[in-house]
């Protein structure tokens, strides 16, 4: 099972994959393979050899190779040219047998020139306080522009950067990474009061998850240090509106945000990646509030920029419709 789980492994990492499907169906198993945006298959096997591998898989990320009525999730390191980060997750059927979902997420990072276009939001690394906040659905790139956005403060700027995530998917090399353990009393409230003691000049936060989360990100950007971190929301106004009813009040929201970005990683006409994004700045935001929360007419929202795209020929209008 090893042998074939390694074949896989290097068959789909040499093609970009980001996921891989184990779908069971009436008589056999179909592996297929998310590359970019889209699912491709792969191949096929028999439900024996799969039940073999399946158990091969749960046993090295740590999960319980007898139980099979309940979604379980582990990970573990995997070595191919570089680490990687395999999150294996497993998901009872009404078949009798489990599907299976491996992400594939490389532990180092690295700055990626064909995707991310961020120089637009690069001098915002040189403020000393603030709220930087990347909003968008999952797979649309948040945390990648977080870690592209960091590396630049390190870097370019010399700056002390301090994370927290649940979990650390992606490691920069010279960059302090916390990752929440609450079984070991790692977690975000205690990890903030620590980190707020070592001379961060940016925090980075995974993600704004509840109440608690934004008033602890919202205590630090008001407390002289510069706070990256993610929200899940489809648009910048839809972030703000989120964060209102987390309990946050307009004026703090003012005082502290000086960018939302609201983004979508979509794929051209050519095959290539591309980063597309609607940007809110600090005065925007107070236009916002100033003004019945309402954005400024002039303000390019994400369904403009695509149709854009679109007349262009950029991108097709499948594409629009995908995600407007």
């Amino acid at each position: 099972m090893k042998l074939l789980f390694e074949d896989i492994m290097t068959k789909a990492i040499k093609q970009k994959t980001s996921d891989i499907h184990f779908i069971p169906v009436e008589n056999e198993v179909v592996i297929k393979l998310r590359v970019n945006e889209s699912l491709i298959d792969f191949q096929k096997m028999t439900k024996h050899t799969y039940a073999k591998l399946l158990t091969y898989m749960k046993y090295q990320a740590c999960l319980d190779v007898s139980t099979h009525h309940i979604a379980q999730s582990g990970r573990y390191i995997y070595n191919y040219k570089q680490l990687y980060y395999l999150r294996i997750s497993t998901l009872p059927l009404s078949l009798g047998i489990e599907s299976c979902v491996i992400r594939i997420i490389p532990q180092y990072f690295y700055q990626s020139t064909e995707e991310m276009q961020l120089d637009y939001l690069y001098h915002l690394m040189t403020k000393k306080q603030g709220l930087v906040l990347f909003t968008g659905p999952t797979g649309s790139g948040k945390s990648t522009s977080m870690y592209q956005m960091s590396l630049y403060a390190k870097e370019q700027l010399n700056l002390n950067v301090i994370t927290i995530e649940d979990p650390v998917e992606r490691i920069i090399d010279g960059i302090t990474q916390i990752s929440v353990n609450t079984k070991a009393g790692i977690d975000y409230h205690n990890s903030f009061k620590a980190i707020l003691r070592c001379d961060p000049d940016v925090i980075l936060i995974g993600e704004i998850r509840n109440a608690e989360i934004a008033k602890q990100v919202i205590h630090a950007s008001l407390s002289g240090h510069l706070v990256l971190t993610t929200l899940h929301a489809n648009s910048c106004e839809g972030a703000l509106l989120r964060l209102l009813e987390m309990g946050l009040t307009n004026q703090e929201l003012v005082q502290t945000i000086i960018n939302i970005t609201n983004q979508r990683l979509i794929t051209s006409n050519d095959k290539h990646r591309y980063l597309v994004a609607e940007s809110l700045s600090h005065e925007d935001i107070h236009y916002f509030f100033n003004n019945n929360y309402r954005l400024p007419e002039d303000f390019q929202t994400l369904p403009n920029i695509l149709q854009r795209l679109s007349q262009k020929g950029v991108i097709c209008e499948k594409v629009v419709q995908k995600y407007i």
